[in-house]
């Protein structure tokens, strides 16, 4: 990586301003704490109306798949473990609902094309981008653990996008979205997140122009080297028809829901028409997330050359033999490759499953 000049303050303002300019529905504030910490919540981002017809769908096909009644937290357990051994952590299917955002939730949609920098920077100006009534909760269990704070020595972190190689410009995943369908509270089973995980992320990827397998972020080897460099982490909690915008760059946990408050969320992922660029020129604007990156490396910007292509990978949950063993080799052979420039995974990593991806799955 070749180390350009530091970012100077004046120069980063006039960036952001001219991002914030360009803004729709976002608010200064709002993109301020989203390039400093990461993420933002957007309050009334959505009819609650849409979230509680999520919650709906979502108590039916929990009831029909895993007996559960909403009224009674005694047989909430029933959703089993969950990914990644999470009791009470679930994922519903939906019914095939959709929801075009540009029309159903203008507001929402507006304030994901402002981060991004703009609608046109989405395929097809963002015409497509929809959301069902899946869910992802996170429900109490009569037996379960209590609530532990967020903590660097825990199974579990991981920077999402499980499906595609990854590089510091990747386009597969140019925003994480969290719809909020129930009200979450503190201590509810809010997703953990690790708000200074954005640098360490953005200094190993404009490391390794080649690329990096997502098996090694997904709770994978990567993962505790990463995580061990943070110190500021912080709980999502909002209510229901707010929307969190979260950098795709964040490392995030599932938590413990020792509650009887049911917690449903959806997590999706904003895909971009292009690669992010760090080195525009001029009259070309910076997007939120691009800015942010840029702040992370105190770069001014940086020229990205990746040296090799983009990849779409299997996620690991649904590969057969052989295809396991084709990846567990790639991961194998790149760990070889980062131990000789000294990047290593620590020892307790290893202890906690990071190595083997036991760690979890579970996503938020």
């Amino acid at each position: 990586m070749t180390r350009e000049p530091a970012f100077e303050t004046e120069d980063f303002d006039t960036a952001f301003d001219t991002a914030v300019t360009n803004c729709t529905e976002l608010t200064r504030t709002e993109a301020a704490h989203f390039v400093e910490h990461g993420y933002v919540v957007i309050k009334a981002a959505f009819a609650k109306e849409m979230a509680a017809f999520a919650c709906e769908s979502a108590w039916t096909e929990l009831k029909a798949n895993h007996g559960i009644e909403r009224t009674d937290p005694d047989t909430w357990g029933g959703a089993s473990r969950g990914r990644g051994g999470i009791r009470g952590y679930v994922r519903t299917q939906g019914s095939g609902a959709r929801f075009l955002l540009n029309k159903h939730a203008p507001r929402a949609f507006a304030v994901q094309a402002d981060v991004i920098g703009g609608a046109d920077r989405l395929p097809c100006g963002g015409s497509s981008i929809s959301w069902g009534d899946a869910v992802v909760g996170n429900l109490r269990v009569p037996d379960g653990p209590a609530w532990q704070p967020p903590d660097p020595r825990q199974p579990g972190w991981h920077k999402d996008g499980w499906h595609f190689r990854h590089f510091i410009n990747s386009p597969e995943q140019g925003l994480l979205t969290v719809p909020i369908y129930t009200d979450i509270l503190a201590q509810s089973g809010g997703t953990f997140i690790a708000r200074d995980s954005i640098g360490p992320v953005a200094r190993l990827l404009a490391q390794c122009p080649a690329g990096v397998h997502p098996d090694g972020t997904q709770a994978g080897y990567l993962i505790p080297g990463l995580i061990e460099r943070c110190s500021d982490f912080a709980e999502l909690t909002g209510e229901a028809g707010d929307v969190v915008l979260v950098h795709p760059f964040m490392l995030h946990r599932v938590s413990v829901n020792p509650t009887t408050r049911p917690r449903f969320i959806a997590n999706m992922a904003v895909v971009l028409a292009q690669p992010m660029s760090f080195d525009r020129p001029p009259g070309d604007a910076y997007s939120l997330v691009e800015l942010a990156v840029l702040r992370a490396l105190n770069l001014p910007r940086f020229d990205f050359k990746p040296t090799r292509g983009p990849l779409r990978v299997q996620p690991f949950p649904f590969r057969d033999e052989e295809e396991a063993t084709k990846h567990r080799r790639l991961v194998e052979r790149e760990m070889g490759e980062m131990a000789a420039r000294g990047i290593y995974m620590p020892d307790w990593g290893r202890e906690l499953g990071y190595m083997s991806k036991t760690a979890s799955e579970a996503t938020s």
